[in-house]
């Protein structure tokens, strides 16, 4: 004999777990129709507050630009006779005795040397050094000379000003 139709098959019921209970209220608030606030029995619309603004940050500077200061004597200065810039490269007239007559200075990141031939000795007498040095990297790079009077460099083409042309700026 066949049970389909005859009889209801009976299973077991589960237990209810209050959890299921619980997300199912959730649930059935959460597919009612949104209500109006009231405010002295007239209705109201309450709009909702504007989002979070974005906010554009300034342009950071750029950190690691390249320095190319020297305080050495070898190194053109901008208060030199004829000083001269063209980008890269500097020149100017001094001194031609000092503390050094010919000298060099060189930095590179994380080396650095200079060489100086000079009236620097004890008693003003000629002193002859040289000097090398390595250390933590910086952002230094340049190359310093002096022969007598002539002094000439090479410089980071982004420090200001790119063009002098005898003390006078003119970019």
């Amino acid at each position: 004999s066949s049970h389909f139709g005859s009889s209801p098959i009976l299973a077991p019921v589960p237990k209810r777990r209050p959890d299921v209970l619980l997300l199912c209220r959730s649930r059935a608030k959460m597919e009612q129709a949104p209500q109006q606030n009231t405010f002295n029995s007239e209705e109201v619309d309450v709009e909702m507050p504007a989002p979070k603004q974005h906010v554009m940050m300034p342009e950071e500077q750029h950190a690691a630009m390249l320095n190319s200061d020297s305080p050495h004597e070898s190194a053109p200065k901008s208060g030199d006779k004829l000083y001269s810039k063209l980008l890269c490269w500097n020149f100017s007239i001094g001194d031609p005795l000092g503390k050094a007559i010919c000298g060099e200075h060189q930095m590179l990141f994380c080396c650095e040397a200079s060489g100086e031939v000079g009236l620097g000795g004890k008693g003003g007498c000629l002193k002859c050094a040289n000097t090398c040095e390595l250390m933590m990297p910086e952002a230094r790079c340049g190359c310093f000379y002096k022969m007598f009077c002539i002094k000439c460099g090479l410089v980071s083409p982004l420090d200001k000003p790119f063009l002098v042309l005898c003390q006078k700026t003119i970019a």
